[in-house]
């Protein structure tokens, strides 16, 4: 969890991105504040970093970047395989308010519907709800490279359930920069319940493929 940097000048000099730097990490509680007669813990992170160059521009983040459009290039990528094909189907579930698609993939082994004489099982994972929580992408883009893959226990999992993923579930809010909130101003997180289709699509639309 060391924080990451880019600098411009070391990008366009010597061909790096995003790298792992600072030393003496900490995180602390330091204090606690009254506020309206409620106490309100407050906590700390601090490290001691040397910035590469002078007459630079730097950026930190707490985890690699993964933006709408990598996910994009991704999705293609791996719908485009012949060999995955006959059992992962990507499709838009819906528009986001901005009208950015929001993806499923469906993965299952065709022709194998029933288990034991029970139909298939599904599984549903999403990610990115909260566009700050970068890592989650990264997880999810393993996931999914294992459940694509040819080892016998993605075989088994295929054979045995059907796997529909919501790959990134706010892509507002990843694409104009916030951390927790939709284009809205609002946490997604918080309004799974939603009768608003046309002001939650996203979730609502996630919550109306876990229902059916």
């Amino acid at each position: 969890m060391r924080p990451l940097l880019y600098s411009e000048r070391a990008a366009k000099e010597k061909g790096v991105g995003w790298q792992r730097i600072g030393s003496n990490i900490r995180y602390y509680r330091n204090c606690n504040q009254d506020n309206n007669s409620d106490t309100i813990t407050l906590f700390s992170l601090t490290w001691t970093l040397q910035f590469p160059y002078d007459s630079d521009t730097c950026y930190l983040a707490h985890c690699y970047p993964y933006t709408y459009s990598h996910l994009q290039h991704y999705l293609k990528h791996i719908s485009s395989k012949p060999a995955v094909a006959s059992y992962c189907k990507l499709r838009v579930l819906c528009h986001s308010l901005a009208g950015n698609a929001v993806y499923v993939v469906t993965i299952t082994s065709q022709g194998v519907g029933r288990v034991e004489g029970r139909s298939k099982k599904a599984v549903v994972v999403t990610a990115r709800v909260h566009p700050g929580e970068t890592n989650g992408s990264w997880m999810m883009e393993g996931l999914l490279d294992f459940l694509l893959g040819d080892s016998e226990d993605a075989q088994l999992l295929r054979d045995t359930f059907v796997f529909k993923v919501v790959p990134m579930l706010n892509p507002d809010g990843v694409v104009v920069g916030n951390y927790r909130c939709s284009l809205a101003g609002r946490d997604l997180n918080r309004n799974y319940k939603t009768l608003l289709r046309d002001s939650f699509p996203c979730v609502w639309h996630t919550r109306n493929l876990v229902e059916r």
